[in-house]
């Protein structure tokens, strides 16, 4: 026993000084100290950032949502809002293994490494890192390349290192490949054009004839109908008797379309052909490869399980994540080339295949790509989304029995209920929208849908599909009201409630329900990512309709002021009461949801404050996804005993519960309460009067806002009608008269166009108005009159330094019309009438006026004035400090490539303050960007104002500099974590920062920052 111990020791003792010695190179190492650096490099940090990966991966599950509504992404944990929420722990994984990389440079694992330090750069969307890391992997681990670290010969153990210069030939030669492969696909391609557009002319030439066919089929077909139908009840009854026996009826699928689907067909065929000869060839060159390997006698290829085709694959989807797809392409080409792919490989060959096609648009490679991968992958999970994905691209291109066969198909292949749940909103709005189920059927299944307790959390997915199939069948006030409980009901998917946002201001707006389109498009943009194309139109509308959604709202609320100042005081108070009453109901209804909220939260701090273990219960992933997964099949339900069933112990008491809850709704209110809910009802002559004239002023704005916003000008005639008829002394009458003669003009309604000019001529012949109707040479006198615009302008600015706003705001106003050729003194008359505004409706008028001017007229001095301003009303003293001249922009400089910093700014902060948020923003770069080696440093910029910098460096590039300022962004409460305190951000070269200090102010800066990093 002695004897053997001592050998272990002996034993121990010699592994680890062999594992010592480094004059070996790395082929002539073999036994104990290959086993040693294998060993420790797998078990020790590469087995820790695989698991670090592998967590990281389930929180971007977890963030992702789908949107059912689009075709879904291919990955499913790529497109999420914040990746940077897992920064720590990928930067942990990036650590571990580049520790692995360097200390154990002779293991097995340096390939895997880099793979997983790439993966962790693309999964932190940081796609310009994981590019440099997959294209140093693609050159130095390529076996084939004899300067790279894993090529070795048999005979001369020689190994080096490419020079720049043998690299540079390399990728020269490369690209060369690449481009001739290119121009190969891209003739492919044009060939494929044509023989898709001839096929396109004789489909729509068989159409035509198709229809002529059908009509005389109907024709004759009325007769033999009315003779079948009464043999055929008998079998119908019966039938209907049976399929009512079963659970959910069945949905009909739709009635195959030959033609399109042939059309379809064809073009698949034509792509599967080139599939097949591709991998004919492949195999015929396999097997040459391995006749020459037997004939030296070396025996049969193995399957290439390197990791050098996970870094291929993983350098293709960044390319494909920067839309790159050429080379993308090329690098796939490059691995299905490869002889012997892994298993492994081969399935995420065909995904990523079909995410490159996807991006393309290029959507029957596509499908051919998914069948692939639904065929090769083992995973019932992605084998489902990928049938769903197919049956999405089959209903974008109108083959709706594809359509419906690969929903079906999803639903058996996929594990997931929201999946399956989605494949059979997706059928059934198929199915009624090609007549296959009637409105009445489809609403039946929808009903059962939302009864059950298990689609509690889709129940807006549920409302937004009852809304889409009202609309289809012409039901608009019901598809409002549906696309609205899709939003007030519960459900998680914020991509559903977007989707029901915007298509209900999209509904309201064709309606001429403006005030309330623009409410949902305002909602929309809050949720909308800025990458959305929709984003701009929505942004614009949103805009337009914010004077006219504000002048409806005064008018209907004066409105009713006005009809309930009739009613008698018992009514008013009657009314006044079913007020109050309501609100306490809504106020109890509110307080539960609260109460709801804090349990949740409470249980959320529960499950996260509990320690790692292995078992299941104290993993609070593992417990969220049974948790999920429990409350799919049985509803949410307490913590009880007999929990399943359904008359408990405490069911009575719950409904006594309910019954003793209605009671206490209180009724008792005083007559103060009372007072405060009709104080606004106009009482007397005077506050009605008051009323009126707000409705007038609204009415004369909306005229307006109709016709030069919308262009919609039968809209304007209604409100301008109503105007004049309604209010015949209102003060700007005239004005009102001659926007309805240019609204009748431009609906081309001659014979209205001629009544209201001659209502001009009798009752106001010597307005101006009058004249610009009736004398077309009258608005170029005018301008004569006044000369020139700048004469003009000079009058208008005497007015304002004489305070007379009222006259400004006219003016400014007017200019349009006296001057509608001319923008160049837009920008200019719009800050006189800002400032006027602030001087006759006070802040928060100026504040709107002003945001308006800044978004009207950008990159113009006014613009710049006018945030100056806006800094100084919400509290920045050093606002006016400099003024902003084209010279002071000119010291500044861009240089993309320098080194950069960001430099955060802070106003009047006590020194604690001050130190407590350098120590968040020091926490923050430690949490995000670990390996980044940025250092923090603080300066005062402006002693007078109490403003001081805290400087962050450095950053290669702007590029990088710019991704750390987006970050930020993203997760603001993080950087400082005290909300009050108000910072200005910015990235800058060292030269552009050292001038920012010197000029102790950053108004100048900060237009330059502006335009050339955020590109405002």
């Amino acid at each position: 026993m002695k004897k053997f111990l001592q050998f272990i020791c002996f034993a121990f003792v010699l592994t680890i000084v062999s594992s010592c010695s480094t004059t070996k190179s790395k082929d002539e190492i073999k036994g104990f100290k290959k086993f040693y650096h294998n060993t420790t490099a797998k078990f020790n940090g590469f087995f820790n950032a695989e698991e670090l990966m592998k967590e990281s991966m389930v929180k971007l599950q977890d963030m992702h949502l789908d949107n059912y509504n689009e075709i879904l992404d291919v990955y499913d944990y790529v497109n999420v809002d914040n990746p940077q929420s897992v920064s720590a722990d990928l930067d942990k994984a990036i650590e571990k293994v580049s520790t692995v990389a360097t200390i154990h440079d002779i293991s097995n694992y340096v390939d895997d490494c880099y793979v997983i330090i790439g993966k962790a750069q693309y999964l932190k969307h940081d796609y310009v890192g994981a590019e440099e890391t997959f294209q140093y992997f693609e050159e130095m681990f390529d076996p084939k390349n004899p300067y790279g670290r894993v090529y070795s010969k048999s005979k001369s153990k020689r190994t080096g290192r490419a020079t720049p210069k043998e690299l540079k030939q390399q990728r020269k030669e490369k690209e060369n490949e690449r481009k001739e492969q290119q121009k190969e696909r891209d003739e492919q391609k044009k060939e494929r054009e044509e023989i898709r557009k001839e096929q396109q002319k004789t489909r729509k030439e068989k159409e035509k004839e198709r229809k002529k066919k059908a009509k005389e089929r109907k024709k004759n077909a009325k007769k033999s109908r009315s003779s079948s139908r009464s043999s055929s009840r008998g079998s119908t009854r019966s039938s209907e008797k049976d399929s009512s026996q079963d659970k959910d009826e069945e949905i009909k699928a739709p009635t195959i379309d030959r033609e399109k689907q042939r059309e379809q067909e064809k073009a698949l065929e034509a792509l599967r052909k080139e599939k097949e000869e591709e991998e004919k060839r492949k195999k015929e060159e396999e097997k040459k490869k391995e006749a020459a390997f037997k004939s030296q006698g070396k025996g049969a290829i193995f399957k290439n399980r390197t990791a050098y085709t996970q870094g291929l694959y993983w350098l293709a989807r960044t390319y494909i994540a920067t839309e790159r797809y050429s080379t993308a392409e090329y690098v796939i080409k490059k691995l299905d080339d490869m002889a012997g792919l892994s298993d492994d490989v081969e399935r995420q060959l065909n995904a990523v295949k079909a995410d490159l096609y996807i991006q393309r648009k290029e959507y029957n490679q596509a499908l051919v790509a998914l069948e692939d991968a639904i065929n090769t992958e083992k995973d019932r999970k992605l084998k489902g989304r990928y049938a769903f994905i197919r049956a999405q691209i089959f209903e974008k291109s109108d083959n709706s029995s594809m359509a419906f066969g690969e929903y079906r198909r999803a639903k058996k292949l996929s594990p997931e209920y929201e999946m399956k749940f989605n494949a059979v909103l997706n059928e059934l709005k198929l199915s009624y929208r090609t007549g296959q189920t009637s409105q009445k059927k489809a609403m039946n299944k929808l009903d059962k849908m939302l009864a059950e307790s298990k689609n509690k959390d889709y129940y807006d997915q549920i409302y937004f599909t009852i809304a889409q199939i009202k609309l289809d069948g012409g039901d608009i006030s019901g598809a409002i009201a549906s696309f609205n409980e899709a939003i007030e009901s519960t459900g998680g998917n914020q991509l559903v409630k977007l989707e029901a946002y915007f298509r209900l201001a999209e509904l309201l707006f064709d309606q001429e329900l403006y005030a309330e389109a623009k409410e949902n498009y305002d909602m929309a943009l809050k949720m909308m990512p800025l990458t959305d194309e929709r984003y701009k139109k929505v942004e614009k509308l949103s805009k337009n309709l914010v004077e006219i959604a504000k002048n409806i709202d005064v008018i209907r609320l004066q409105d009713s002021l006005l009809r309930m100042s009739l009613l008698s005081e018992d009514e008013l108070t009657e009314m006044a009461r079913d007020i109050l009453t309501q609100k306490e109901i809504e106020g109890i209804d509110k307080a539960s949801e609260a109460d709801e909220k804090r349990a949740k939260i409470i249980t959320s701090n529960r499950q996260l404050s509990a320690g790692r273990s292995n078992f299941f219960a104290y993993n609070p992933l593992a417990l969220n996804q049974g948790k999920t997964e429990f409350n799919r099949v049985w509803g949410d339900r307490l913590l009880e005993d007999n929990w399943r069933r359904s008359l408990r112990a405490d069911a009575a008491l719950a409904e006594f519960q309910e019954e003793e809850e209605a009671e206490e709704i209180r009724t008792d209110f005083s007559d103060e309460e009372i007072r405060d809910i009709l104080r606004d009802i106009p009482r007397n002559e005077i506050q009605k009067k008051s009323a009126n004239a707000k409705i007038q002023n609204a009415l004369f704005a909306l005229g307006k806002l109709f016709r030069e916003r919308l262009r919609n000008y039968e809209k304007s005639v209604d409100v301008l009608e109503r105007l004049i008829r309604e209010y015949p002394s209102y003060d700007k009458r005239d004005e009102a008269l001659f926007n309805l003669y240019l609204s009748y003009y431009d609906l081309n309604q001659m014979a209205r166009v001629n009544e209201v000019k001659q209502k001009l001529l009798d009752e106001f012949p010597d307005s101006k108005f009058t004249k610009l109707a009736t004398d077309p040479s009258y608005a170029k006198s005018l301008r004569d009159q006044e000369n020139s615009i700048e004469e003009y302008y000079s009058e208008t600015y005497r007015l304002f330094d004489n305070g007379e706003h009222e006259l400004v705001i006219s003016r400014s106003t007017e200019k349009i019309d006296l001057f509608p050729n001319n923008k160049e003194y837009n920008a200019k008359f719009d800050m006189l009438k800002a400032m006027s505004y602030g001087s006759t409706e006070g802040k928060e008028k100026y504040i709107e006026e002003l945001e308006a001017l800044v978004k009207r007229h950008p990159k113009t001095p006014e613009e710049t004035r006018a945030k100056e301003i806006l800094r100084f009303l919400r509290g920045d003293r050093e606002a006016f400090d400099k003024i902003l001249y084209e010279e002071a922009l000119d010291i500044f400089e861009r240089e993309d490539e320098k080194l950069h910093y960001v430099f955060i700014v802070v106003y009047d902060l006590s020194q604690r303050d001050f130190d407590r948020a350098k120590i968040d923003i020091n926490n923050y770069n430690k949490k995000y960007h670990r390996f980044d080696n940025l250092k923090t440093s603080n300066i005062y910029l402006n002693q007078e104002n109490k403003a001081q910098v805290i400087l962050v460096r450095s950053f290669e590039n702007k590029d990088e500099s710019m991704t750390y300022y987006q970050g930020v962004q993203k997760n603001k409460k993080e950087y400082i974590k005290n909300e009050k305190i108000q910072f200005d951000m910015f990235a800058s070269t060292q030269k552009n920062y050292r001038e920012v200090i010197k000029q102790q102010g950053i108004s100048n800066y900060r237009v330059f920052f502006e335009d050339n990093y955020l590109g405002r």
